[in-house]
This record gives structure tokens, C-alpha cells and sequence, in this order.
């Protein structure tokens, strides 16, 4: 039984501006908000992607055309979604006229235009337009002329933020012509801003797209948060809230939590509604009040990640791969590499496995979040997702291997 029987209820309301966010009236009422995709209460340690896209957004709202597009990526839940709802909500704010959709909603060029345009009667006026085959007697309809169109007319009456969420499953025909025609309207000076965010595997996918332009623009990188933004995403929702909790608590929440942020919006949403005396500074009595709730949460979600490792192939390539961590340091590429090729000449009876092999277990471990690279002394390194993850993997294995239920 849990600790309190305070029903959680989530106000839609509670939005942060930049660096600031308001405070919910009401004092039992949680403000975290562990969930995927849901903005919550203070944004930590984006402070200087915020403040790119803030100034990229200002110039906009002056109809100032950007000088490139923004492409954020990372393991899920580290906050790509999160941080495009704050800009979509920063463009709203200004007078920008923010378009909001995810990109596998958009398998053709066709249902691309059907996101952007916001007169169903020009669409369809547009659709009735066409070329004619040269040769040839029949017609076929253009596309990527409609979406030319409407994001022209969008545009000319209010500067446009086209904001694409999991834009790593964004077709590569409507993908590539996204990209062109945002490219195309740049060069006119045009005020639209195009933000791009998807998995770790988003910038190999765009680079599929026939748009060489693309890298050259602002690239994101969101891995786990630093420790001490760690803390502030926990200790800021309390203190604006009228709640505290004591520094020992928190380093713990922040350890346990590995700076993830899904995590450390749980952690917070558990003490708050169930473990805590609003009037009493949350402690590590509470902590260990909360902590089985939020171990049964985190199996949940890692029995998850491991049934997908599983449906790859890939669990004793992970468990391999997480023996050559043996805390969250980062560790050269080439050592992960070796692991992975370790792994895939075990199963392959002895036989060496083709080099496209590992590259592709290692380009799914990333994308999957399992691993992050890094850059450090101008070489790579990875380091893992969420540590945890990899010892739950390492821990449990064996049973999955044989069919059975991790522990």
C-alpha cells in the first residue's frame, strides 16, 4: 500500500516560459509530470538550446527568415518532445503561427501538405492541379508543388514554426521534400523555421534525403542531465510549489535517477504525492518510502527496452557490451566495437561476423539509446544510455535468453 492516497491531477496549464515557470495554486497538487511527451514543470539543464531557439524564434517573430534549420536528437526520455513543446508554445507566444506534428503521421508528400496547410479548400484546389507526362497524354498530380504552396501561403500571412516530433520515422520521399522547400524559402528570405527531433538515429536518416544542407544547420545533442541540473528539475518544482526537500534526498534522487529525466520526474511525482508531509522536507525516509514504487516503474519500463532488445537479437550483444562499463565513465568506441563483434562471433558458432554486421548492431544499440557517443579530446567514446539499464540487462539475461520473465 502506498504512503498516501492523494489522487494525482495533472493541469494542463503549467507551461515554463524560458527560464521561468508559474506555480500551481493548489498545494497537494503534483507538478511533475512523468509521462512521455508531457512538458514538465521547469525544463532543467537546456538552458543554452533554449536560448538558440529563442533568439532563432525572435528573429522570426521580426519575419526575419533563419539562417538554418534545428535538429534535435537524443535517447527518449531525455526530453526532445518536452523541449519541442516549450518552443511551439515560446513561438504561439510571440505571434508565430506554430505548426505541431510527428513524423509518421506524414508518410507522403501528400499527407505533408495535409499537415501544413490550414485551408482544406486551397489543398483541395491544389489537388486538382497537375502536369502532363512529357510524351505522354496523361497527368499526374505535383506533390511537392502543393506543399510549396501552401507553406508559402501559410508563411506570407504569419512567420511559421513547422515543429516535427520523431522525425526519425518521417518518410524519405516527404522528408526530403520538407527539407528542399524549407531550404528553397530560406533562400527567399521566407520567415519559416523548420525544428527537427527524433532518436539518436534521426541525423543518419536525414542524411538519406537527398538535402546536403541539412548538417550544416544547428545540431542538438540531448543525452542525461548533469548532476546539478539533475537536482534543480526535482528542488525547483518544490521550492515554487511552497514544498522542500533535504540536500542528502535529493543527491540520492539524482544518483538513482542517473540525471534521466523521465526518471527524475517520477522520483519527483512519488515523494510528492506519496511519501512526503507538505509541511515536512521530503527526506530519505521518503526516499526509501518511495523507492519500491519507483523500482516497479523503472522494471516496467526496462523490461520494455529489453523485450526490444530481444525482438533484435540483441540481448547478448547488449550484456557483452555492458560488461566493458563498469560505472557511467565513457569508453572508447573501438572497446564497444570489440565487444559487439565478441558477441556476434559467439553466436555465429566461432565464425567472425561481416563488418556490416557490427556496424548495424551498433548503429541500433544507439538508436535505440542503449549507448551515447561522445566526444572527448577529439575522440569517440560511448557511454551508456541509462547505467541501470545496462545492469538490469547484464542481471537478467539469462532468463530472457531462455524464454522466461526478467526478475
Amino acid at each position: 500500500m502506498r504512503c498516501g492516497e492523494v489522487e494525482t491531477v495533472y493541469d494542463e496549464a503549467v507551461m515554463p516560459g524560458l527560464l521561468s515557470h508559474r506555480p500551481d495554486s493548489a498545494t497537494r497538487r503534483s507538478p511533475f509530470r512523468p509521462g512521455s511527451g508531457i512538458l514538465p514543470p521547469y525544463l532543467a539543464g537546456r538552458v543554452s538550446e533554449q536560448s538558440l531557439i529563442q533568439d532563432f524564434l525572435e528573429d522570426l517573430a521580426q519575419r526575419a527568415a533563419p539562417p538554418s534549420d534545428i535538429v534535435l536528437y537524443g535517447p527518449r526520455g531525455n526530453g526532445k518532445t518536452a523541449l519541442l513543446l516549450w518552443a511551439r508554445n515560446q513561438a504561439r507566444s510571440l505571434g508565430i503561427d506554430a505548426v505541431r506534428f510527428s513524423g509518421k503521421v506524414v508518410p507522403t508528400a501528400e499527407s505533408l501538405a495535409r499537415r501544413i496547410s490550414s485551408e482544406p479548400r486551397l489543398l483541395r484546389w491544389l489537388g486538382g492541379l497537375s502536369l502532363s507526362r512529357v510524351g505522354g497524354g496523361r497527368t499526374l498530380k505535383d506533390p511537392e508543388r502543393q506543399v510549396a504552396a501552401v507553406l508559402a501561403r501559410r508563411a506570407r500571412k504569419r512567420p511559421t514554426l513547422l515543429a516535427v516530433d520523431e522525425a526519425h520515422r518521417l518518410g524519405t520521399t516527404p522528408g526530403e521534400v520538407l527539407l528542399n522547400e524549407v531550404q528553397g524559402m530560406r533562400g527567399a528570405e521566407a520567415p519559416v523555421l523548420l525544428i527537427l527531433a527524433g532518436t539518436p538515429d534521426l541525423p543518419r536518416h536525414l542524411s538519406t534525403m537527398g538535402a546536403s544542407f541539412w548538417d550544416r544547420g544547428e545540431q542538438l545533442p540531448l543525452g542525461r542531465l548533469e548532476p546539478d541540473a539533475a537536482a534543480d528539475a526535482v528542488r525547483v518544482p518544490f521550492e515554487e510549489h511552497g514544498r522542500s526537500i533535504e540536500e542528502e534526498a535529493l543527491e540520492q534522487v539524482v544518483r538513482e535517477s542517473h540525471g534521466y529525466p523521465f526518471f527524475l520526474q517520477l522520483w519527483g511525482d512519488l515523494l510528492w504525492k506519496d511519501c512526503s508531509d507538505p509541511e515536512v522536507p521530503s527526506s530519505l525516509v521518503d526516499i526509501d518510502c518511495a523507492r519500491p514504487w519507483f523500482e516497479r516503474r523503472r522494471d516496467i519500463y526496462y523490461d520494455r527496452r529489453l523485450d526490444e532488445l530481444d525482438s533484435l537479437a540483441l540481448v547478448s550483444v547488449a550484456a557483452e557490451v555492458a560488461a566493458e562499463f563498469s560505472d557511467a565513465e565513457p569508453v572508447r568506441r573501438e572497446r564497444v566495437q570489440t565487444a559487439i563483434r565478441s558477441a556476434l562471433e559467439r553466436e555465429g558458432g566461432g565464425k567472425g561476423p561481416a563488418p556490416s554486421a557490427i556496424i548495424e548492431a551498433d548503429r541500433v544499440l544507439r538508436h535505440r539509446g542503449y549507448i551515447w557517443p561522445v566526444v572527448q579530446q577529439s575522440n569517440a567514446y560511448y557511454q551508456p544510455g541509462i547505467p541501470s539499464l545496462m545492469r538490469y540487462v547484464t542481471r537478467n539475461q539469462s532468463d530472457w535468453e531462455a524464454g522466461g520473465e526478467a526478475s
